[in-house]
């Protein structure tokens, strides 16, 4: 059996999307003849813990982790929040401290704030590749600072080297919303395209990371997926007494679920008044206010993280799963994680984002709901008073089998026959 070094910040217990993808990939892995031993933090800056996560972890799989500098810590107690995950994006409520620990980490701390942890990556994964013989390396960002730790080993070990992107690095969507200096950006750029000239082959999970990086020969599309396990024993209500709407993860500023309730609203006058939206993780505090607003019926709850394996119970018994994609420029190519095991549940989607964006195309090519545009709400009404209807006629659902293009297992098998061929 072959032997792949990944090194990955977000490892269980973190909760969270980044932790899903190489999770599943290394539960995956040894069924393809490849045997994956796993690099990580032993207390890194997660956005949540989910210890349930460690239940899916192979006891055949060895995991080494390593002390984490504790910049997290430092930063929590002087600005009194954790180290921002995902958006840079500052509010106008934001705290002055706030915003210049974000100005400082966008033009001072490059690629990201994370790269603390390279030094221990490095010194943990030279230890093991002198003791073990490995035939790939595998990075995966963000934080993209993880591929840094890859290129020096890839220059130290001569050993052939995969790198993983689950989000852009230079072209992310909030960085042209960010008061950034052309110099930081230009230094950021640099250590992008070293590390794509030098890794033997990359993977992304959307068309438009793979475009950015204009190499179409090195790298290839793995997107993200849902394991059939994660479901099979998640027990399906008969028929819930209220018409759910669910959202399931974090909402930023630049993304807004008002379109999806002024659409409950107007059916509310039409007296379909059994409709009920939960918001089930971390909402920005700019968007929580501008649903209020509009809440003119009380029918928002919001719920604080759920473990995952009680996330995918409440998904799997939604009636309409909700996913907005951000509003910000070249967000055509945002492709969430979240879709996808939203299509493994089989419960319909509304989406609000890009009607021409490779999430509305998986969701049409599966069959498993609709993309609109922001300002459709018409349109949108009409989606939910559909779907209404269905869940009073007790309407089956029916899984389109196209779905299973992206089974873990199925991606995984892709991600082998990349592997073999470096």
């Amino acid at each position: 059996m072959k032997r792949a070094l990944i090194i990955t910040y977000y490892w269980p217990p973190s909760g969270g999307s980044g932790v899903q993808r190489w999770l599943k990939f290394v539960k995956c892995l040894p069924g393809f003849g490849w045997m994956p031993t796993v690099i990580t933090t032993e207390d890194g800056d997660y956005p949540a813990i989910d210890e349930s996560l460690l239940k899916d972890v192979p006891s055949i799989i060895k995991v080494i982790r390593t002390k984490t500098p504790t910049f997290g810590k430092l930063f929590q107690k002087v600005i009194g929040e954790k180290v921002p995950y995902g958006s840079l994006n500052t509010d106008k409520d934001d705290s002055f401290l706030r915003r210049i620990s974000i100005w400082m980490r966008l033009n001072f701390i490059i690629p990201d704030a994370r790269k603390i942890w390279n030094k221990q990556a490095f010194q943990a994964a030279t230890k093991e590749l002198q003791s073990t013989k490995y035939d790939v390396l595998i990075t995966t960002g963000p934080p993209h600072s993880t591929h840094l730790v890859g290129l020096k080993l890839k220059k130290k070990f001569k050993i052939k080297w995969l790198t993983d992107f689950r989000d852009p690095w230079t072209k992310m969507g909030y960085l042209k919303n960010v008061k950034r200096w052309k110099i930081s950006t230009f230094f950021d750029s640099i250590l992008e395209r070293k590390v794509i000239d030098n890794c033997d082959s990359a993977i992304a999970v959307s068309k438009k990371i793979m475009d950015d990086f204009n190499n179409i020969n090195k790298i290839h599309l793995i997107t993200n997926g849902y394991d059939y396990e994660d479901f099979k024993h998640i027990k399906i209500l008969k028929h819930n007494k209220n018409f759910t709407l669910n959202y399931f993860g974090t909402i930023p500023s630049e993304s807004s679920p008002i379109p999806i309730l002024k659409a409950v609203n107007l059916l509310y006058e039409k007296k379909i008044n059994n409709i009920h939206l939960n918001f089930y993780g971390n909402v920005s505090d700019v968007v929580k206010i501008e649903l209020k607003e509009y809440d003119e019926n009380n029918l928002i709850t919001f719920h604080s993280y759920f473990p995952h394996n009680e996330m995918l119970n409440l998904l799997v018994n939604s009636s309409i799963l909700l996913l907005i994609i951000n509003k910000v420029k070249n967000n055509k190519g945002i492709l969430t994680g979240k879709i996808f095991e939203y299509i493994g549940s089989g419960v319909p989607i509304l989406g609000i984002g890009p009607e021409d964006g490779e999430a509305a195309q998986i969701l049409k090519e599966t069959e498993s709901g609709k993309m609109f545009f922001y300002d459709k709400i018409e349109e949108i009404t009409e989606f939910i008073e559909e779907k209404f209807n269905d869940w009073k006629n007790r309407k089956k659902r029916i899984i389109n089998k196209k779905v299973e293009n992206y089974s873990r297992i199925n991606l995984t098998k892709k991600l082998a026959e990349i592997l073999n061929k470096i």
